[in-house]
């Protein structure tokens, strides 16, 4: 499968552009799973935050100052989401933990006492 929409560079040149699972990571292992939903024509994604590699779907202001842009084999979930929608992806990402996600989003929905409310 080719992640490399998601991550390059891997140590010891190890190639993501037909990219096998036998000795994959957490954030591989998540951009393999939406490359081949995707291939097979998915529309539609629902993402748990809670069930993803965090690494896979965000990096913070601190790690980017940790490691350099060039050094990171990861391209983040966050900056890909446009990029998606805009190919008529649409993606229904479930958070609990980080709000950078509401900047790419077109509508927040927030769970109170187990009823929906459109903030």
């Amino acid at each position: 499968v080719n992640i490399t929409p998601f991550i390059n560079n891997l140590p010891f040149g190890k190639k993501t552009d037909c990219f096998t699972t036998a000795d994959a990571s957490g954030s591989t292992s998540q951009a393999t799973n939406i490359m081949e939903s995707l291939e097979m024509g998915a529309k539609t994604l629902l993402i748990d935050e809670d069930t993803c590699a965090t690494n896979f779907m965000i990096r913070d202001d601190k790690m980017m100052e940790l490691v350099h842009k060039d050094k990171e084999p990861i391209t983040p979930f966050l900056y890909k989401i446009k990029t998606l929608a805009q190919n008529g992806i649409s993606v229904i990402l479930v958070v609990g933990s980080c709000g950078d996600f509401f900047d790419v989003g077109d509508t927040t929905i927030l769970m109170d006492s187990y009823s929906c409310v459109d903030v």
